[in-house]
């Protein structure tokens, strides 16, 4: 792309913390991965930029579509928040000039504060560049006022070695580590919000994740079809392998039961190591797992409800209450009917895409 095209815009990419913990090896590793992700979905979205580059817990997108490329960075795993902003030099009068113009286009009659961070070796300090910063745009805006302790508004500069950043806020990020860091599960989907949660809670730990779903009488439930969309908004490559398993009527009594009896035959099957369901069952129900050979997750169960309330409002489908039916016992304790039920199950495997319909 054009370089020229990219002057001066910039979204600041924050890390997850978790990424920074990791060995300086296998850290390097996640970062490249997630600005691979980064490079694909912008280039997916139709959104130019310049150059993508990464230091000290940072990843920096150069584009004149700053605004709306930070919307997409903070929906990506592994990104903890992201701000859409400009880059100048670290020459203090550039600083000054930068930000003053960012002040003139974007603040309001109010008060306001500026911030100042820097790392390197600098001719002044970051108290100095906000006094002079914040002098210089009252000068600017006479309809402003400082207020350091409860602003309106706030001007954030970052200065790192010979580059400075300055924006204005943040769009929070889903933290974790990049998808695809580690191997592939098979996520039960089903109407509940649990299931989607369990599954959203995985991608978030870096899982290469696969969604498998029920029909009965020919038709995936509706509940579903809408879990499996949310799921796919998160996907980093907007696609979801997705498996439609045939569950028959009887199975109605103890739907979650067999439905993760199911996934747990079409894991084997398909030699994926590990299902995810977002059932919460107890100790007891849960023991009758051991002797699969294919793992079984139930990322729920360690989770407080207010926790799952907050995932729940931040990917966009309300508030969270429990649903009774993932307290229920797992039917797996019936071999005859398990081994019966191994040897019918029968699926269709198929690509979902956000131009995909289920009619």
């Amino acid at each position: 792309m054009d370089e020229g095209m990219c002057r001066s815009g910039v979204v600041i990419v924050r890390m997850g913390g978790e990424i920074g913990i990791k060995s300086r090896p296998v850290r390097s590793i996640y970062e490249r991965m997630l600005v691979n992700i980064i490079r694909s979905s912008l280039k997916r979205e139709g959104i130019q930029f310049s150059r993508i580059s990464r230091a000290a817990g940072r990843i920096y997108v150069y584009t004149d579509e700053a605004e709306r490329a930070s919307m997409k960075v903070a929906h990506i795993f592994g990104v903890s928040s992201a701000s859409a902003g400009v880059s100048t030099s670290s020459e203090l009068k550039e600083i000054i000039k930068k930000g003053t113009e960012l002040a003139i286009m974007h603040f309001r009659p109010g008060s306001f504060a500026v911030k100042c961070r820097r790392s390197g070796k600098h001719d002044y300090t970051s108290v100095e560049v906000a006094s002079l910063l914040g002098k210089a745009i009252l000068e600017a805006k006479k309809d402003l006022r400082v207020d350091l302790d409860d602003p309106d508004q706030t001007l954030y500069v970052e200065i790192r070695d010979d580059m400075a950043y300055i924006y204005l806020d943040s769009v929070k990020g889903p933290d974790g580590f990049p998808v695809g860091t580690q191997d592939p599960l098979l996520g039960v989907i089903d109407e509940t919000k649990e299931s989607l949660l369990a599954s959203w809670c995985m991608l978030k730990r870096g899982v290469s994740l696969r969604a498998v779903t029920y029909e009965i009488g020919g038709e995936v439930p509706k509940g579903a079809v809408n879990n499996l969309k949310v799921l796919l908004d998160w996907m980093p490559n907007a696609s979801l392998e997705t498996i439609v398993t045939r569950l028959p009527t009887e199975c109605k009594e103890f739907l979650m039961g067999y439905e993760l009896i199911a996934a747990v035959t079409i894991a084997r099957k398909e030699g994926i190591a590990g299902v995810v369901s977002g059932l919460r069952p107890s100790i007891k129900d849960i023991l009758p797992l051991s002797r699969l050979d294919v793992q079984v997750f139930f990322p729920l169960m360690v989770l407080e409800d207010k926790t799952l309330d907050e995932w729940s409002k931040y990917i966009g489908v309300g508030e969270y209450h429990p649903d009774e039916r993932i307290f229920g016992g797992i039917c797996l304790s019936e071999q005859n009917r398990l081994e019966k039920f191994y040897s019918q199950c029968e699926y269709r495997k198929f690509t979902l895409t956000p131009d995909y319909s289920f009619l």
